[in-house]
């Protein structure tokens, strides 16, 4: 809209002020084949008309990469939870811990049971050779490897296993068994989540608001089941199949009762 109204304005002073072809002629000398050069106005459409196309290219290309970068995503995704079902597998079906575990969050009693719990995003490390240096697949590629707390891109569901000491529902060991799932194919194992907070956190979940999850994607995200299959999801049809913890399930039945947008947790 803005390059029309700028090529309307330049027709009218020029026609304002009375500007002859021959006097409006290319500084740059351009001549047309028959021998004419180009007029001002002419040139001045042209280059409207380029500005134009690359208004309407440049945002395509930034979509477009973006695509690309989704698609790195859920390859990474696949690899990440090959790995959480090898350990799975090798841990009598029990997956690893949601989180590191921090002594100065925790009372005493409860982190001296819990200091030898291997976080999910240091158990996969053996099965998929990585190491600090090289964090591979375990960084999305969208994410920048320098921004605050970047590792913490990909986090885990943290309502498969109740691990509030002081819950009814608390699990003790607070690991969940693969096997216990009802529906694995729809229950959330792994997401694409926010990074840059105060706390270095790998596990989350999804909320009405202060969503963990984020939608960098486009406006979509990547949800890795524990079934093992992986959905790109736009934001809003997330929200609409994990307000009623389904058909996208968050948090076992056995975990208690549902909150959409809890106030603290």
């Amino acid at each position: 809209m803005t390059t029309c109204c700028l090529v309307g304005s330049a027709i009218r002073s020029l026609e304002a002020s009375r500007v002859s072809p021959r006097r409006a002629q290319s500084v740059l000398g351009s001549r047309r084949p028959g021998g004419r050069a180009f007029t001002l106005i002419e040139l001045m459409v042209v280059v409207a008309i380029i500005t134009l196309l690359v208004s309407i290219i440049i945002p395509s290309l930034a979509t477009s990469r973006e695509n690309v970068r989704s698609v790195l995503c859920r390859t990474n995704f696949t690899e990440l939870s090959k790995a959480m079902l090898m350990y799975a597998s090798a841990h009598g079906g029990f997956l690893p811990f949601e989180d590191r575990v921090k002594e100065n969050l925790l009372p005493s009693e409860i982190y001296k049971e819990r200091k030898d719990y291997l976080c999910w995003y240091d158990a996969v490390d053996k099965y998929l050779k990585t190491d600090k240096k090289n964090v591979g697949v375990k960084l999305c590629p969208t994410v920048a490897r320098d921004a605050p707390n970047s590792s913490e891109g990909y986090r885990m569901n943290s309502k498969l296993a109740e691990t509030n000491w002081l819950s009814p529902y608390y699990l003790k060991p607070p690991f969940r068994k693969l096997d216990t799932l009802k529906s694995p194919l729809a229950t959330v194992l792994l997401f694409d989540a926010d990074v840059g907070g105060d706390v270095l956190s790998f596990k989350g979940r999804w909320r009405q608001t202060m969503d963990d999850v984020d939608y960098r994607h486009n406006t979509k995200t990547n949800i890795v089941f524990a079934g093992g299959n992986i959905e790109n999801m736009h934001k809003k049809v997330l929200a609409k199949k994990s307000f009623s913890n389904s058909p996208v399930v968050w948090q076992p039945a056995d975990v208690g009762p549902w909150d959409p947008d809890p106030i603290n947790e």
